[in-house]
């Protein structure tokens, strides 16, 4: 992208929407961040105070914070509004926004569902798919409108490698992600005529904070995993931010539709 680059990025103030904010904040990019509170920062104890974030971020750039749940059309459309009307023009998007929690609360912090599977219940079932698949589902629809007219711009989805396989466990993120992934490729079928990058990246687990948060209720697996190093190891937040910079710079200029597995060759099959 030519332009100075401005980019959207839901689930911001956390996780690994935060870090990425950080890894793009050296680059000097404007960053309109999205998250559900003005309190969301503060559930995996990452900064205390919205002003120590705001300090980690800045670097000649421009910050601008919208609030919201993303997973209601009428939500997405008001913040992309307000984002029109504050003069800064993204040039590209990245949806964090998400996770396998039940996030039935205003910081969206939740804990895993009960039954976690193909047994979930019908509720926590509903309220993990639709953080997950309408936030980015919605936020694609209105990036796309807003960069219709410009013919620019380039929208990272986050799927999971859960998501590209038939899995028991984690059922209804699974099963979001997974169609995040259609809703990549059909996205980028429909925005290639206005010069819009629509792209996909499929993490495995990564040491995040809350990831390392919620250490304690993962499996064994996990655990021997976490104490390895290299390709054998989990990803680090760091990882994650190098490629969806990828797909955000001009380096990626000719690739659309695609989804890049980041998680070591743990899975290597196609899907």
């Amino acid at each position: 992208m030519s332009e100075k680059n401005c980019i959207i990025v839901t689930g911001a103030t956390r996780g690994l929407g935060y870090n990425f904010c950080k890894f793009i904040s050296k680059l000097n990019w404007d960053i309109i961040l999205i998250d559900i509170s003005k309190n969301a920062f503060k559930v995996y104890n990452e900064n205390k105070k919205l002003s120590d974030l705001k300090k980690n971020l800045q670097n000649n750039n421009r910050l601008k914070f919208f609030y919201g749940d993303l997973s209601k059309e009428k939500n997405v459309k008001k913040i992309f509004s307000d984002i029109k009307k504050s003069k800064m023009v993204p040039t590209g998007l990245v949806n964090f926004a998400g996770g396998d929690i039940k996030g039935d609360d205003k910081l969206a912090k939740g804990g895993k569902a009960k039954n976690n599977n193909l047994f979930i219940n019908t509720k926590d079932y509903k309220n993990i798919y639709e953080r997950n698949y309408y936030s980015t589902l919605f936020t694609c629809r209105e990036f796309i409108k807003i960069s219709k007219k410009k013919k620019l711009g380039k929208i990272v989805n986050v799927s999971s490698i859960s998501g590209t396989y038939g899995s028991v466990n984690e059922f209804a993120y699974s099963s979001a992600k997974s169609n995040i992934i259609y809703l990549t490729r059909s996205f980028a079928n429909y925005a290639k005529d206005f010069n819009i990058n629509v792209n996909c990246i499929a993490p495995c687990g990564t040491t995040s904070a809350r990831f390392l948060k919620t250490i304690k209720k993962r499996g064994k697996k996990d655990l021997l995993r976490l104490g390895k190093k290299n390709l054998n190891g989990f990803a680090s937040p760091e990882d994650i931010s190098k490629v969806v910079y990828f797909l955000l710079s001009d380096l990626s200029n000719f690739v659309s539709g695609q989804v890049i597995r980041i998680d070591g060759g743990e899975t290597t099959s196609p899907f």
